[in-house]
């Protein structure tokens, strides 16, 4: 993986698609602990967004928190971070850290060398309401940004593909 030239290495273990999510503990703004479930309690779709930190993808957040709000159902999006850091407020968005380094070994998202070594790299997970991970996105340069296009794609999917009925409706 790159970023403004310099090549590094994310933890081996990638969760990937298809797989259920696991839940993780982090911690919030108001340094409380919280478990964000794999399935929401409320049914409802979940991303998982990371980054190595806030000021160099600033511009990219804010645009992805606008897209979250603009959002015509209700998506329960966190914003994951290796550790805590000042933000300012967010529409959508809400922030979290990963203190205990759940998200980073369980998503495979930890940075393990370079200057940035125990951050988070950039990544999205889209979960959809049942707990099984629809898509992920994880880029090899930094500087690019996420595909929202994609992303738009891949929530209509997971929006249209579960029910909550099951098999046996």
């Amino acid at each position: 993986m790159i970023y403004k030239n310099e090549e590094f290495k994310i933890t081996d273990e990638i969760i990937d698609i298809g797989y259920m999510a696991e839940d993780v503990d982090v911690v919030d703004v108001k340094d409380q602990e919280l478990t964000i479930k794999k399935a929401s309690p409320e049914r409802t779709i979940q991303i998982f967004l990371s980054y190595p930190d806030f000021e160099d993808f600033k511009e990219e957040i804010i645009f992805f928190d606008d897209f979250i709000n603009d959002s015509k159902v209700e998506i329960n999006t966190y914003l994951f971070f290796n550790k805590k850091i000042e933000l300012p407020k967010l529409k959508k968005l809400i922030p979290v850290f990963d203190a205990n380094n759940e998200f980073g070994e369980m998503y495979g998202t930890k940075i393990v060398s370079g200057s940035m070594e125990n951050k988070l790299t950039k990544a999205l997970f889209i979960i959809g309401k049942d707990g099984a991970i629809y898509h992920i996105d994880i880029p090899q340069d930094l500087e690019k940004p996420l595909d929202i296009e994609r992303v738009r794609v891949e929530l209509n999917k997971v929006y249209q593909s579960y029910t909550g009925v099951g098999c046996h409706g």
